[in-house]
Formats: structure tokens, sequence, C-alpha cells
């Protein structure tokens, strides 16, 4: 045993299952086990989480083999999107913006094709028993093809639309983000308590007075926020309630006149019972915003920084806009009380930035209409274990808009359509054109068949 080689035997017995093929799938043998084998994204190489993961799925792709199955095992890779430009932004310390588009775009794929064949070796090394011969990745030319394919036949069904609406936004990586793609994280902020001026002279319950007159507390974690508060809300049952409902509050700093209006979602628990309703600072504004009906404002560009219904704070970035707000509001006296406060955060998945909420002009693919026959089929469906069923399924009912599916991102399939620059007609791409991308390649017409502008390539991606 002592010239036992475990790195030799390894090696030897790999090559040799290799080259006798023993994974390979035969689509003319049933019966079928098929794997729906997650892409991994070709970011970087495996990691120890990577190897348990599909170390979990070759246990079951050879228990499978072993009762009679042939298996259906691809290896495969996600080869698109803000992961591999992210690594690439940093690999070579810049932004995508500070080159040209398809420049860096083939420094991303070169980048990924490095990743993918480390990664390639390290499933091998693993003893994977995933299929070669059945290969696929997302930046493949049939694949982006099937895929503008597929938007193309949405589109023409009617389950694609675009729209202006407020979407989760990563400052840092500049697109538009799905639900998915965030991620939360706990973190320590102030929660700041502030004198709202009444625009009232009666004196009230829960009303405050000092030398300049009558005020509620509001508690904020946002002050950056201000200048885009609607509305503030109290809950029905608070006591205050009956006599502040309807009354006008005047917003610190920007002296903008606010109603008061009841709200069972408020949580009397929080801060003083009250809170600001802004458009729009997080997910609970949207709802209040879409419920009331109200004007949507923002104060966040896409950049991260402030604009210009922040006033004098416009050009900042958030975070130093949130101190310099916070020393002017002391100054003038409207702070009450500071408190320190664990909060969870929306981040972005990749890059860790806070994510915030801008209206922006997005395409979107219905699914709000499907959520019951999404769930009537996964009822049909064998779940192990039994509980990811009631995940889907939480999942799926909290579901409150529909699907963003642009990002304004480069490396990843474009979306093939072309736009007038006069009436905003839509032109999509022939599917016998496919794959196209609207950026460099002609549309299938030369002008607008409606009032025959200028037509120009969309440069948004999936």
């Amino acid at each position: 045993m002592s010239s036992y080689n475990a790195l030799e035997v390894e090696k030897k017995w790999q090559e040799k299952w290799q080259k006798m093929k023993l994974y390979t799938f035969d689509k003319e043998k049933l019966p079928v086990y098929s794997i729906d084998n997650p892409p991994r994204y070709a970011s970087g190489g495996l990691h120890i989480g990577h190897a348990v993961h599909y170390t979990h799925i070759d246990f079951v792709a050879r228990f499978k083999r072993m009762n009679g199955y042939n298996v259906l095992f691809p290896l495969c890779f996600d080869v698109n999107g803000i992961p591999i430009e992210e690594r690439v932004e940093r690999k070579y310390g810049i932004t995508r913006k500070d080159i040209e588009r398809h420049e860096f775009t083939q420094r991303c794929k070169e980048f990924a094709d490095e990743k993918i064949g480390e990664m390639i070796h390290q499933f091998m090394v693993l003893g994977e028993s995933m299929d070669e011969s059945v290969y696929y990745r997302t930046d493949a030319e049939y694949y982006r093809r099937l895929t503008q394919i597929s938007f193309i036949r949405l589109y023409e069904k009617g389950y694609i639309y675009k729209g202006e609406f407020p979407v989760n936004w990563c400052p840092r990586c500049m697109t538009a983000m799905a639900d998915a793609e965030i991620e939360h994280t706990d973190r320590k902020t102030l929660l700041n308590t502030l004198k709202f001026y009444c625009a009232f002279d009666e004196s009230l319950p829960g009303v405050k007075q000092d030398e300049r007159g009558s005020y509620l507390e509001i508690a904020t974690t946002r002050p950056e926020m201000l200048s885009t508060c609607q509305l503030v809300a109290i809950h029905p049952d608070d006591e205050r309630a009956p006599f502040l409902s309807g009354k006008e509050l005047i917003v610190p700093l920007y002296g903008k006149r606010v109603k008061i209006i009841e709200d069972e979602s408020v949580d009397p628990e929080f801060g003083t019972g009250v809170v600001m309703i802004c458009t729009i600072g997080d997910k609970e504004d949207l709802e209040w915003a879409l419920k009331y009906e109200l004007p949507i404002e923002i104060c966040i560009n896409g950049d991260g920084t402030m604009n210009e219904l922040a006033g004098p704070y416009a050009g900042m970035l958030v975070e130093k806009a949130r101190r310099a707000i916070l020393e002017d509001l002391k100054r003038e006296g409207y702070v009450t009380k500071q408190e320190d406060l664990e909060q969870s955060v929306g981040i972005c998945w990749r890059c860790k930035t806070p994510v915030e909420f801008i209206q922006a002009e997005q395409w979107f693919l219905k699914i709000l209409p499907f959520k019951e026959e999404i769930l009537e089929v996964a009822k049909r469906m064998k779940w192990y274990p039994e509980y990811m069923f009631t995940r889907l399924e939480e999942w799926v009912n909290s579901l409150r808009w529909d699907w963003v599916i642009s990002r304004q991102r480069y490396f990843a399939t474009p979306i093939p359509l072309w736009e007038c620059e006069k009436c905003g007609e839509v032109v999509l791409a022939r599917e016998e054109q496919c794959y196209v991308d609207p950026t460099i390649d002609s549309p299938p017409v030369e002008s607008c068949p409606k009032c025959g502008g200028k037509l120009v390539g969309s440069s948004d991606v999936f």
C-alpha cells in the first residue's frame, strides 16, 4: 500500500471511463431518466459548495444508471450576464462603459472560455458523471437563436410588453434586476425620528409642541427620500387616527404639504407608529403608491446619485446624501432621536451593492395571469422533499408584478427588435434572421412601416 498513488489511480480510471463513454446518453434507449442539470456560471472555478451540490446530483445519476435507466446528465455552463461582466471589470480594472461594447463582450467570452476549461477539468477530477456529448453553453449561437425565437413568439402572442414601471435597480451594475436576483443581508443603520410640523393650528392627541409650533414625530431610516414623500400613514386602530386622518403635515427641509391617511398595513410597533409614504423607497412604498395611485417621484438616478428632486443634494451618492441631509436636519432642529437598528436590506446578488427602485422603461413577460396554472401543474408533480412544493407555492403567491426580462448589460442574448425613433413602433427580427444583434445588424425592413421613420436597434439584452 505504500506505493499506492491516489492521484495516478484516479487519473487512470477517469481517462478509462471517458474512453469507454460510460456516461453517454443514447436517445433510442428506454427508459430515460433526464436531469435538468443547473448550468454553472462561467465566472470562476468550482468551490466546495459546487463540489457538494453537483455530487448530490451525481449520486442520483449513478443510482438511476445502476437501476437500468438511460440517464441524460448534460455538461453545461451559463455564459451570460452580470457575473461574468463583473469579473471581467474587476480583472481589467475597467467598467463596460470604458471600452467599445463588442470589445468588452469579446473579453467576456475569452474569460468564460478559460473558466469553462478549468471547470471541465475540475468536474472530471471530482468524478462527476456528466455526459460531454450532451454539452451546451448559453452563449452559443444556436442557444441564443432559440432564446430570440422564443421571445418573438411570446411577443406575437401578447405575453410581452414594454412599460415604464418602478423596477429593482443595481446602481453599480447599472441594470434592472428581477426579484430572484436580489439577496438580503442584515445591516446596522440609524432609525431617525423627525419632526413633521403640522399645517393646522389645532391641539390634537399625539401632537407635540415646541417654540416653532405643533408637530408629529415620524421615524425613518431613509431621510434621503424626504423629497419624494407623498403621504403620511397611521394605523386605523391607533388612538390618534380619528383626530389626525385627513390633516396635513409639512415635510422637513422641503416644505411640501402631505396628507395623513389611515392604512391597516402600517406597523403600529415600528418607530412612532406613523410612517411616511415615499415613491419609491422600497417595495412597501411601491405597493402604497399603486394602491393610492400616487404620482411616481424618484430622487435617485440609475448611477446611485441623487437627482434634481433632491434639491441641494443633487449629484451626491445616496450614502453621502443621507449623511448630509441628517446633518441639515439636526442643524435645523428636526431630529428628536436616533436609534441603532438592525435592518434587512436587498442587495445585488453579484456585486452586493444595495438595490434601489427606479422608474425605467423595461421589457416584461406576463406571469401574473399564470400563477394558478403554475400551482395546478406543480400539484400534479412529485416533490422530494415534499416541503419544496411549499416553498414554490409561497414564492408564486408572493408574486406581485410581471417578470422584468430586459437588462442594461452587454454580455447576453440581445433583445431581437428595432424601434422607430419617431413613433416608437416595434419591428421584430424575423425568425430566419436569428441569431441577430440589433446594435450592429440591419432590421428586416428599411424604415418604420407605420410612419417611415428611422429604426434603431435595441441595446438591451435578456
